[in-house]
């Protein structure tokens, strides 16, 4: 584990603390991230806790650095290509727009005022679930700011030359991710290069028809060292967000 995710766990895990200790924190601070995944296949090599695990530790590092609340991590999200592979647990968009409602509702009600949506599946379905969740709050609910970080806009900040793929699932970005946060649990020798095609405009019922190992993009390719400069760069990028909301 590198220099930038030891240590990472913090005092500032909700699920860690009591309720005493949240309400002295939000005396003085009233920000609060949430970690969106979904336990959904990530081809041979990377498990299926992929996403909120990713999200998760990504909100650890953000807080260790600016010191704001991470609330439990969410593990299930809207997965329409790898519903069809074993493992993989989706729920509807109504139904993560309720549950993303449900939660923040609840926060603002205890008196968080700064929300931080941080998704780590990205999945356009998914987005746009929490993407209505969040205009409904904003009309619901007074004094309340919200930010969903959208991890594909900070992309073009890498270095030019550092990656190969820009986009994928459980290709070269996501299993450096991974490798840079754990690579006790990134299965190297079972990573392979899959680009599947997939028939234009037609709606799949089953994706499995069309690539065998969930794989999207060259996940070979991977490499600690990669990432760890991306995921320096996603902590600074998603720290500068926050405090832009917080100075508001």
């Amino acid at each position: 584990m590198n220099e930038l995710t030891s240590n990472s766990n913090t005092k500032f895990l909700m699920a860690n603390m009591t309720w005493k200790e949240v309400e002295s924190t939000l005396s003085k601070n009233k920000t609060v991230i949430i970690p969106f995944g979904s336990t959904e296949e990530h081809g041979y090599h990377l498990p299926l806790s992929t996403d909120y695990y990713v999200a998760y530790e990504l909100a650890k590092l953000v807080s260790k650095r600016i010191q704001v609340l991470v609330a439990p991590p969410i593990c299930y999200g809207v997965c329409r290509r790898g519903a069809s592979f074993p493992g993989t647990i989706p729920i509807s968009i109504d139904t993560l727009r309720s549950l993303t409602i449900d939660i923040i509702t609840s926060l603002h009600s205890q008196g968080f005022r700064n929300i931080i949506i941080l998704p780590g599946h990205l999945g356009s379905a998914q987005i746009i679930g929490l993407e209505l969740a969040c205009q409904e709050l904003l009309i619901k609910l007074e004094k309340l700011k919200i930010a969903l970080i959208d991890l594909t806009k900070f992309f073009e900040k890498i270095p030019e030359g550092l990656i190969v793929e820009r986009f994928g699932h459980a290709g070269e970005v996501e299993t450096s991710l991974m490798l840079a946060l754990d690579p006790k649990i990134v299965r190297m020798t079972d990573a392979i290069s899959e680009k599947p095609i997939f028939p234009a405009h037609q709606i799949v019922r089953d994706s499995k028809k069309f690539m065998k190992s969930g794989v999207m993009g060259d996940a070979k390719i991977a490499s600690i060292e990669k990432d760890t400069t991306i995921l320096d760069l996603f902590v600074n990028e998603i720290s500068k967000t926050i405090f832009g909301i917080i100075e508001d």
